[in-house]
């Protein structure tokens, strides 16, 4: 792996931030918080929305529809692993998320007592059926030089780590309405249960290797790509290929344990790092 640089709340405006390079790569990720309707599908929970974007600069190819397309993808496949029952309805979205061709394969699944993965969304609903917070993740490629996908994930963990959410008191009225009251002052707020949120490793195949974090060059060199959201436990809780041809099925099982070799110690010392009274 290239060496990762990672500086925490580069965005004033919002509830936490965060800009990570790997290598030459360089991601900024932003994340929004207000106070929403709950979806009708979910009345006990909160709302999730991903959203990545690429710089015109990053590279010659995101000029055009191409950025845009791509962008989508890879915000389907991190909002998947973030809240898995956020994209229960439409879970066909991230089966697109590659750059020509995917097939999308997710594991494990809600239970009775929350995700077996991602954030918590029952955490942030406010007032069954009236109220919850909304999550904006706004996730910005500036330089792409190769892992873009692990690059995003990374700095969006790192991000909700360092986002605060204010504390909301329910009150009612003399009329019997329900009014809702914001402490957003710094010693008030709280942060999110990131423990469950895993990370996204993108395993290559070049030849019959299984190759992590190539560069762009490098990525060129490649016949196929999977991205595979594993969390700190090494438990498997999504997949997503890409690349010029699919993932040979003699390489599956190699590519997915790489990555669930490689997740666990990727993600504890990313959260040394975060949870570091020095940083």
């Amino acid at each position: 792996m290239r060496p990762i640089e990672l500086e925490l709340g580069v965005i004033a405006q919002a509830a936490g931030s965060a800009r990570l390079h790997i290598g030459a790569t360089d991601v900024i990720v932003g994340v929004k918080v207000e106070v929403a309707s709950p979806s009708p599908f979910a009345p006990t929970q909160g709302r999730l929305g991903v959203t990545v974007e690429f710089s015109p600069c990053a590279s010659p190819v995101y000029q055009g529809r191409f950025g845009e397309t791509y962008g989508e993808q890879i915000a389907a496949a991190i909002e998947a692993s973030l809240a898995p029952s956020s994209r229960s309805a439409g879970a066909g979205a991230a089966a697109g998320a590659s750059t020509s061709g995917a097939a999308t394969t997710t594991t494990g699944g809600g239970g009775g007592g929350g995700p077996s993965w991602g954030l918590d969304l029952g955490k942030l609903c406010i007032s069954a059926g009236k109220t919850a917070w909304a999550l904006y993740v706004d996730a910005l490629v500036l330089n792409d030089d190769g892992n873009v996908v692990g690059a995003v994930s990374a700095a969006t963990l790192a991000a909700l780590v360092d986002t605060r959410i204010p504390k909301v008191e329910v009150t009612t009225d003399a009329a019997g309405e329900e009014e809702i009251e914001l402490d957003d002052s710094p010693g008030a707020a709280w942060r999110l249960d990131v423990s469950r949120v895993p990370l996204v490793v993108t395993v290559a195949q070049v030849g019959s290797q299984c190759v992590v974090d190539l560069t762009a060059p490098e990525e060129r060199c490649s016949s196929s790509a999977l991205h595979v959201a594993v969390n700190r436990a090494g438990q498997v809780c999504g997949a997503t290929s890409s690349g010029r041809a699919g993932v040979e099925a003699s390489m599956l099982l190699a590519m997915t344990e790489t990555a669930q070799r490689l997740a666990p110690g990727l993600w504890e010392q990313l959260m040394r790092f975060l949870q570091s009274p020095a940083r």
